[in-house]
């Protein structure tokens, strides 16, 4: 049978880098999928390093192309995406979604604010659940009352998760661990994916959007914001922690996925 070079079905109007057969043609082209690529080469040609470069570099171009989105609706949604996809990388046999996403920004992040507690949000979940009468609740609210009305509060203005737990009772460190600003991340992502929305009335104003704030409206609780700017550097630096992290396991990205024709895997 002749072979000659065909377009692919992927409909991008690439060449495939290889010469496909009248049957192959249905295979998506390497530009549209490069995830195949190393898949198909890998075990003659590449390297373990090759392969990570491979890998982080794909994601980082990725990343670059989410910020040209102007909806930040539409690039938090699809940073939390990429940071999914790299948790598995990190940790294949982690089997509870919340807990590998949290361990991975955990681990690989470098966030420095990831054990504060947000103060704000721990005393909404204290009123909710008529928790108010402890030294907790107190020492939440005359933290949230200090602060200046019409600034831009930032993370240092919420207490470490140590300093939150040294004044809870032991049925009051749940709320508190739910305040955390890693837990709270998760959280906001949950919202992200499931429900196309980002939750709370906090808008993107800061004059440095990198780290999350807290800004007020007249009649209402605090707002704490995590803005667009602040996904995509927590997804540059997961992914610089990430390299580093499978460089040092020895481990190759791409064993952590099951590729093939078949869609449901185990």
């Amino acid at each position: 049978m002749s072979w000659f070079r065909l377009w692919t079905r992927c409909g991008c109007k690439h060449l495939g880098s290889l010469y496909f057969s009248f049957f192959s043609a249905l295979v998506p082209c390497f530009d549209c999928q490069p995830w195949l690529k190393p898949r198909i080469r890998r075990k003659r040609f590449m390297s373990l390093e090759d392969d990570i470069q491979q890998y982080i570099g794909y994601f980082k171009e990725q990343v670059e192309s989410i910020q040209q989105l102007e909806s930040p609706l539409f690039r938090k949604i699809l940073y939390t995406g990429v940071i999914d996809t790299l948790g598995r990388a990190a940790f294949p046999m982690m089997q509870g979604h919340r807990q590998r996403v949290v361990q991975f920004i955990d681990s690989c992040s470098g966030w420095q604010d990831k054990d504060r507690v947000s103060a704000v949000q721990l005393v909404l979940s204290l009123e909710e659940n008529q928790r108010t009468s402890g030294q907790l609740y107190g020492a939440m609210k005359s933290r949230v009352i200090s602060w200046d009305a019409w600034a831009i509060i930032r993370p240092n203005s919420d207490p470490m998760l140590d300093e939150a737990y040294n004044v809870a009772v032991q049925d009051e460190k749940k709320f508190v661990d739910e305040a955390r600003y890693i837990a709270l991340f998760y959280a906001y992502r949950n919202h992200l994916v499931h429900e196309f929305r980002m939750p709370g009335y906090g808008i993107e104003i800061s004059n440095n959007p990198s780290t999350p704030y807290y800004h007020s409206y007249e009649g209402r609780p605090w707002q704490l914001v995590f803005p667009a700017p602040f996904f995509q550097r927590l997804c540059l630096n997961c992914l610089a922690g990430l390299e580093s992290y499978l460089k040092v396991e020895q481990r190759n990205p791409y064993d952590s996925y099951e590729f093939g024709s078949l869609w449901r895997r185990r």
